[in-house]
């Protein structure tokens, strides 16, 4: 099974699973045989990927590109996996309380900070948790932007404690949406100007939320208040600017939007890593810290995993992971060969062709 954006499905391809609106009714079932009718219908339900049958010998390829990639990954699928439930039931259970398990939330934390640190490298795969039920959005966003938050937090060399508190504020940066109803996050169109006030009040909610879970430490509190607010000042809610927005709130500004951007939302397709860090580098002293947004592109590179590309020599290759120390040399597997550009003097990209989403499109 793969999840292709619609752009790429054509019509013969067969539905691998029920294809649902976001009433959970269900518009085609599965085993469907498409046609550029149906495929009109889920387009106009504001659905823009969706699972299809493959076959056998291109499956394998991908999940190989998936396999190499991972094993430069700082993080366990394992792990990321774990991770991820236990975030999604951190916050249910702060749906249900009004308060957030701070022990619960550290420990999380806590483990992902230490792997990180004992897998961080010069050759660098970064797995970031992406999925296709906008619903649980929320969950792997948070999760995300804590494991980008604490990226960028190694690249400082920041300490251990610091790490965790970093990492903790990037967890917990958009708990105050749980208070924001599910029809307006999930909405497949422009939200209103009014609906756009009520999202942005989610900071609010988030800093009444942490008060009554009394976490008290004012880093990890700011980091998660600060993440909206724009280094020449056009952010919200507070209007700060440069150095008085602190520095866990510039580091989370970068994070969410680096992976808001890269995510699949109800409302459009994700951006490629590239195309994104393009975007946050062109905003560099406009919405973001110079510095910290230099540390972000040294950890995943100018050719971020997941880009096909062609090599002088007439190759085409997929980009594996990334150099730390030469992010022009990254690591590329050609057919069935890994190449390091790094130990190919001759060798170097020359163009890039397209993006594979390896990571999340192989179930």
């Amino acid at each position: 099974m793969k999840f292709l954006s619609l752009t790429k499905v054509k019509p013969g391809m067969i539905l691998a699973m029920d294809i649902k609106n976001f009433e959970d009714k269900i518009l085609f079932k599965k085993g469907t045989v498409l046609d550029n009718n149906k495929i009109k219908i889920i387009k106009e339900n504001g659905i823009f990927r969706i699972p299809v049958n493959i076959p056998e010998k291109e499956q394998h390829i991908q999940i190989s590109i998936k396999e190499a990639a991972h094993a430069h990954s700082f993080i366990s699928e394992e792990l990321l996996e774990k991770s991820f439930n236990m975030v999604k039931n951190l916050f249910n259970d702060l749906m249900d309380t009004g308060i957030v398990d701070v022990d619960e939330a550290t420990n999380i934390a806590s483990n992902l900070t230490k792997e990180m640190q004992k897998n961080f490298s010069d050759k660098l795969y970064v797995p970031l948790k992406k999925l296709k039920n906008y619903d649980e959005y929320l969950y792997s966003h948070s999760l995300n932007v804590m494991i980008l938050g604490a990226l960028i937090g190694l690249e400082e060399g920041i300490s251990d404690d610091e790490l965790i508190e970093l990492a903790l504020s990037g967890l917990l940066h958009d708990i105050g949406k749980t208070k924001i109803p599910l029809e307006i996050l999930n909405a497949p169109r422009k939200l209103s100007s009014q609906e756009f006030e009520l999202v942005k009040n989610h900071v609010l909610y988030a800093k009444e939320i942490l008060e009554t879970s009394k976490i008290s430490d004012k880093k990890v509190i700011e980091g998660a208040l600060e993440h909206h607010e724009r280094y020449d000042g056009t952010g919200y809610i507070f209007k700060k600017k440069g150095n008085d927005i602190s520095y866990y709130g510039r580091i989370l500004a970068i994070s969410d939007v680096y992976d808001a951007l890269t995510s699949t939302r109800c409302y459009k397709e994700p951006w490629t890593p590239y195309k994104t860090l393009s975007y946050i580098l062109s905003h560099v002293n406009k919405h973001f810290d110079p510095q910290l947004t230099q540390n972000l592109v040294n950890a995943l590179g100018l050719f971020p995993p997941g880009m096909e590309v062609i090599l002088s020599d007439g190759s085409k290759g997929i980009i594996i992971a990334t150099n730390r120390s030469n992010k022009m040399k990254p690591i590329i597997k050609i057919n069935d060969n890994i190449v390091d550009l790094t130990e190919e003097k001759t060798l170097r990209i020359i163009k890039i062709v397209d993006y594979k989403y390896f990571e999340d499109e192989v179930t």
